[in-house]
């Protein structure tokens, strides 16, 4: 007689987005940075909405107690609609809150008041706008904090390219720190690239607050970089307002769009191929 395996425990039990896989860069550099912290487990599913969801609650049946569940893309809404009442918090990477007129909020409207949310949005996310964000969350019944990536698009990815690795690792290390304790009265904070190529995190701050905290991940080898208190230059970053930058920001605005993570459009088809389906059928006759 065979006996089963006991289930393991790992803090948080993650997934990928629409048309990505375990390998990719954005699920890569977050689960090396989270994994510095606490144990991560990430699972591999298909495209499809209804089947990832379906897919957390296999994983979490072989898991020790899980109380965090998170993803990113399409993997973040799976994450959302597959809690459970032993779910504590939820972490939502590159969440994507539209395509197009479609506004996807309405899950996150019905999370329990008794779980903690956190957002990690790139504020070049097409498909994130932050000041939407900002009035969905008022608008949760729950507690949720949030992590802006300066610069970095759907992907997660920033330029120069070399940096992407390194902001990727300190998302992960961010979340971690957040799951093991977290400040209600300090819920904003951003991680940004300073002049001189190093990655920082400017620590956690009320929703207002114009100087950081200072905040210290320990570094664990040579691609984690510092996080340090911002400085007070850098935290309020006066915008130029002459013709050549006002060009130059937005052609970069441009190529943030352009660069959106392709493999997740697949979550955006997915949605219209099925309201296609559903008008159609409504139009059959009975």
């Amino acid at each position: 007689m065979t006996s089963a395996n006991p289930p393991v425990s790992s803090k948080l039990i993650f997934t990928h987005g629409a048309g990505g896989t375990l390998t990719s860069p954005a699920i890569a550099n977050f689960s090396n940075g989270f994994s510095r912290q606490l144990p991560v487990l990430c699972f591999r599913g298909n495209s499809n909405l209804g089947s990832r969801t379906k897919m957390f609650s296999t994983v979490i049946s072989n898991q020790e107690a899980p109380t965090s569940l998170g993803g990113r893309s399409m993997g973040a809404r799976a994450a959302v609609m597959a809690a459970t009442d032993q779910t504590k918090h939820l972490v939502l990477v590159s969440y994507p809150l539209h395509t197009g007129k479609q506004v996807r909020d309405q899950i996150l409207y019905n999370i329990s008041p008794l779980v903690k949310v956190i957002f990690v949005s790139g504020d070049g996310d097409s498909m994130c706008d932050l000041p939407k964000l900002d009035e969905v969350r008022s608008r949760m019944k729950c507690q949720t904090w949030r992590v802006v990536v300066e610069a970095a698009d759907h992907g997660m990815n920033v330029k120069p390219k070399k940096l992407t690795e390194a902001v990727g690792i300190m998302t992960g290390e961010v979340v971690a720190e957040w799951i093991k304790g977290n400040d209600d009265s300090r819920r904003e904070g951003r991680i940004f690239c300073d002049e001189d190529g190093e990655v920082k995190w400017t620590g956690w701050q009320r929703a207002q607050e114009e100087t950081p905290t200072s905040h210290t991940i320990a570094p664990n080898d040579k691609a984690t970089v510092k996080s340090t208190r911002q400085t007070e230059a850098t935290a309020k970053r006066p915008r130029s307002s002459t013709k050549s930058d006002h060009s130059e920001n937005k052609s970069a605005s441009k190529r943030a769009r352009k660069s959106t993570d392709d493999v997740d459009k697949r979550d955006t088809m997915q949605d219209s191929v099925s309201g296609r389906t559903r008008a159609a059928r409504r139009a059959q006759p009975n």
